[in-house]
């Protein structure tokens, strides 16, 4: 039998910045998440020594890399607005602490920059916004 944990109840969670005594609010309206991906920088370190004529490396600094999600954008919530809340973070260019939880009560913890927040109001179908998240320093699993 399988391990595998079904991933909805993902929680997405924005701090409120308070430095130790910070509060995590579940963002509102979070649908699919893609990310975290992290990758490894490569140095070509190459001499004429190389054996075989092939080029070698060696790892370099490791990019936490992005998240991203669509909301169903709710301008008033404070998750979303720009008083407190996910477009207020990207305005300010700030970086804010983030959460995220698995079903299975696993947690992630990461700083991020709110690189994109694009809205959306089609004809027919519901607000929504596409927000990305770029991840800055290391992520702490718990």
């Amino acid at each position: 039998m399988s391990d595998a944990i079904a991933a909805f109840g993902t929680l997405l969670k924005l701090g409120d910045g308070a430095g130790t005594a910070e509060e995590f609010t579940t963002i509102a309206e979070v649908g699919d998440i893609d990310g975290p991906s992290d990758s490894v920088d490569t140095i070509e370190v190459t001499s004429h020594s190389s054996p075989s004529a092939r080029k070698e490396f060696i790892a370099g600094l490791i990019d936490s890399g992005e998240i991203s999600f669509p909301i169903f954008f709710v301008p008033d919530d404070a998750t979303h607005d720009a008083t407190t809340g996910l477009q207020y973070y990207k305005n300010a260019r700030k970086v804010a602490n983030f959460e995220m939880e698995f079903p299975d009560a696993t947690q992630v913890a990461f700083s991020a920059l709110v690189t994109k927040f694009g809205m959306k109001a089609p004809i027919a179908d519901a607000l929504s916004a596409e927000v990305t998240l770029k991840i800055t320093g290391e992520m702490t699993w718990s």
